[in-house]
């Protein structure tokens, strides 16, 4: 069922326990807006048409229970974009000998501090 602002009026009137979800459902981008809680819910019960009828503790509670759904979508989104690739394709190319271990007592102490720059004079 979808829910649209003649219907979150009415939830808010009733005072239903999904009021809040619904209202962060339709105004999701207005919710976290740069201003204050006071402001948004005037602006948001302005849009309604019904002054007064968002509270700032509206705001304040979709804001903070909600902020993981805002962000949850955003993760999706990212994930579906970026597919991981199979470990067993790059198992087979990751062999042990591939990679060189030093032994920290071989490197010289002058040569891991020099540090070589254009204005540093030739020699």
């Amino acid at each position: 069922m979808m829910i649209d602002e003649k219907l979150l009026i009415e939830l808010f009137e009733q005072r239903d326990r999904k009021r809040r979800e619904a209202l962060f459902e339709l105004f999701r981008e207005d919710l976290f807006a740069n201003l204050t809680r006071a402001r948004i819910a005037d602006i948001i019960s302005a849009k309604l048409g019904r002054p007064g009828l968002i509270t700032a503790e509206d705001v304040r509670y979709c804001r903070f229970y909600f902020k993981d759904k805002k962000t949850e979508r955003i993760h999706r989104a990212v994930e579906k974009a970026i597919r991981k690739p199979d470990q067993s394709q790059y198992a087979e190319s990751n062999q042990p000998d591939a990679f060189k271990v030093t032994d920290p007592d071989e490197i010289k102490l002058e040569d891991q501090f020099k540090f070589k720059s254009k204005h540093s004079t030739k020699q």
